[in-house]
């Protein structure tokens, strides 16, 4: 299904708050298979409300709104899509008895305008609000599908997972999800490898995320069990690993230094000439078995910049690999826009480089991933 997502209160548009929540329905929605085209934000505003959920459900199969459900009179969503669609707007027997037993037990006058919240659009699903007073509806017309949600986060990311994205998974069908992770190559890059497969996709959806400093490529099936789902999305997969395997490091919850310490199995010292510490302090977060011995930063005393290159890291590399008592010696230092690995080990160097921005700080921060993903598939 295509999804429209509308976001409704002033507030938003003010900056006084961020719209967290059409983040978390994109990727709630996406995860199931569906599409989510367009996101709008709009202030409290009946008539320009109106406008914008009729022209969405002139383009869209389903639209999503949040807020706007609340007691107070700029808390217009439900009466204006009631309008929209021709629909009365009923009370909520369940909702009402729930908001004058909450009144109740916190001995507090409930005032008339708080019954506002109890009335849902005739003939709606009713979605319970587990957390808060005023429910959320999803109404089906016209073989489209509107959803109202409230506004506070805490209400509306329960009540969207548990109560109304069941309405959009078909009868007894599983919806399962695996995401790939990269580190070391581009969104366009990674865009470009597999646009044909996008192109063409059905079930499994393939979903390119970009994270920070990698690339995600979420995929989404949709089948009578999880086996199945898995066995759909198997061959993407391996059709996706034989493009870009080079830079995959995991799948799901895994992280890149975690996926690194997965695999060595030998103490090892690190000479860190880019990132000021923030690499080896990456690494010794997963360091489990104790296998990092150490870390040196740049300093002229061990490296001469007018050396050659390859000397610079294999006597950086020797360096702390002797310091540390160590195994493996890494060296990683830049020379203008080119950031050099080095790895010695039985007194063999391998050198890898990568090309890089000489802004100091964007430098800092890719060249950790970069590093991380070349000592990966050097260690698998």
């Amino acid at each position: 299904m295509n999804i429209s997502i509308i976001a409704v209160g002033s507030e938003l548009l003010l900056g006084q708050i961020a719209n967290t929540n059409g983040q978390y329905l994109s990727k709630l929605f996406n995860s199931a298979g569906h599409s989510v085209v367009e996101h709008t934000v709009i202030g409290d505003n009946p008539e320009r409300l109106e406008r914008v959920i009729n022209k969405a459900l002139e383009n869209y199969d389903a639209v999503i709104l949040t807020g706007g459900l609340g007691p107070t009179k700029d808390d217009l969503t439900k009466h204006t899509v009631a309008k929209v669609l021709g629909r009365d707007l009923v009370i909520d027997q369940n909702a009402l008895d729930y908001i004058e037993q909450y009144f109740k037990e916190q001995n507090i006058v409930m005032t008339p305008n708080n019954r506002q919240q109890a009335l849902v659009i005739e003939d709606a699903h009713v979605l319970e609000n587990k957390v808060g007073m005023a429910p959320g509806m999803l109404v089906e017309q016209e073989e489209k599908r509107i959803a109202l949600l409230p506004g506070p986060p805490k209400e509306m990311k329960p009540m969207a997972k548990e109560a109304l994205l069941p309405y959009f998974i078909d009868g007894e069908s599983t919806i399962y999800s695996e995401l790939l992770r990269f580190a070391g190559i581009g969104e366009s890059k990674v865009e470009t490898e597999l646009m044909d497969l996008i192109d063409q996709q059905t079930n499994p959806t393939i979903a390119p995320l970009a994270g920070s400093h990698e690339v995600n490529v979420r995929l989404t099936a949709n089948g009578e069990t999880q086996h199945v789902c898995e066995s759909l999305i198997a061959p993407i997969k391996a059709q996706i690993l034989e493009r870009i395997g080079n830079y995959y490091y995991g799948s799901d919850e895994i992280v890149l230094e975690q996926a690194l310490m997965n695999h060595i199995n030998k103490t090892f010292a690190i000479y860190d000439g880019v990132t000021d510490g923030i690499l080896y302090s990456r690494i010794k977060d997963y360091d489990v078995n104790q296998l990092l011995h150490g870390m040196l930063s740049h300093h002229t005393q061990f490296i001469n910049e007018r050396d050659i290159i390859n000397s610079q890291l294999s006597v950086s590399a020797q360096i702390v690999k002797d310091i540390f008592k160590a195994e493996i010696g890494i060296s990683v230092i830049h020379q203008n826009d080119t950031v050099y690995l080095g790895i010695l080990e039985n007194n063999k160097l391998t050198m890898q480089s990568f090309n890089m921005t000489q802004r100091r700080q964007l430098m800092k921060n890719r060249t950790q991933n970069y590093v991380l993903i070349r000592l990966l598939n050097w260690f698998e």
